[in-house]
């Protein structure tokens, strides 16, 4: 007996586009469709959906808030931002709230498309089936001495951070990606506070790699925005837990901080649950060369430390 096909649901206000979308996925899904994101909701309530594929252009509800629902009513569901539009509200929104596993641009490739849908399917398979993650409230009162890596030319991140944690977490600060690589062979880190350049240099590709190797480490950047496409990366690639504007203001930070930590700790007691943060692979030429010779600076530290 064959096993059930995973289940993807559709969302798009568009019957021609939802149409296009089923043709790509009829027979190795079962295919849900709808332009009504409040019937996607009443649909992932009353049966497991592995797979929710969103547009983010949405007369009744925009997309970002359609995933936001969709994860606190099931958070095993992998949850994908379709849109023609790199807006940069719909891109905070798809982090911060709906804590997306992809971002995807319009038109879309159809291989592209099928292969992250696949690799969604596939992990969230794995999550129905596990045991139930460790309860919100052991996570909470667990003790640890993970510790909070700032990386920042200016210190103004840095003791804000200091004064936020006080003694309940050691606070690191990097100046330079090299001194982020040694605070993190040195010392045990669960969560970084970054920018996202740092002596003129972009550090982007670095969050990126740190992510594909230790999926357990929650990122927030802390950035004037700018750049819808390295924040997209930043998603698709480094799995980025939030994304905060600068200035930076005490109150956001310190109830993201306290979040992530949760959410290390939960991922750290939970291994299976890493599988969400996948990353794709690098695929820009200057992120591949950063993230060759981070992997030298680390062999370097790793023998200097047997030394």
């Amino acid at each position: 007996m064959n096993p059930p096909k995973p289940s993807l649901l559709l969302v798009d206000d568009e019957e021609r586009i939802l149409r296009s979308l089923a043709m790509l996925f009829r027979g190795q899904y079962q295919v849900q469709a709808t332009t009504d994101p409040h019937h996607a909701l009443a649909m992932v309530e009353s049966a497991p959906v592995h797979v929710v594929v969103s547009d983010q252009k949405m007369p009744v509800m925009p997309g970002a808030e359609l995933l936001r629902q969709v994860r606190e009513r099931s958070p095993n569901t992998m949850r994908i931002l379709l849109t023609g539009y790199s807006e940069l509200d719909a891109i905070v929104a798809s982090v911060n709230e709906g804590e997306i596993f992809r971002y995807v641009n319009k038109p879309w490739d159809a291989a592209e498309l099928r292969s992250t849908v696949d690799q969604a399917a596939q992990i969230a398979a794995g999550l129905f089936a596990a045991p139930a993650a460790a309860a919100p409230a052991a996570i909470e009162t667990a003790t640890a001495a993970e510790g909070i890596l700032v990386i920042e030319d200016d210190d103004e991140v840095f003791r804000t951070v200091q004064e936020i944690v006080g003694h309940q977490q050691p606070v690191h600060w990097a100046r330079s990606l090299e001194q982020a690589f040694e605070h993190l062979e040195r010392n045990a880190v669960g969560v970084i506070v970054s920018e996202l350049t740092v002596q003129r240099e972009s550090l982007t590709a670095a969050l990126k790699l740190l992510k594909a190797q230790h999926p357990e480490v929650v990122t927030i950047v802390v950035t004037p925005f700018q750049d819808t496409d390295v924040l997209i990366g930043l998603i698709n690639q480094g799995q980025v837990y939030r994304l905060l504007p600068k200035p930076v203001r005490r109150g956001p930070l310190g109830m993201n901080i306290a979040s992530a930590l949760r959410h290390h700790r939960m991922l750290r007691s939970s291994p299976g649950l890493r599988s969400r943060h996948a990353v794709e692979k690098l695929r820009q030429p200057e992120e591949v060369s950063l993230a060759n010779r981070v992997m030298g600076l680390l062999g370097r530290l790793r023998s200097r430390a047997v030394v």
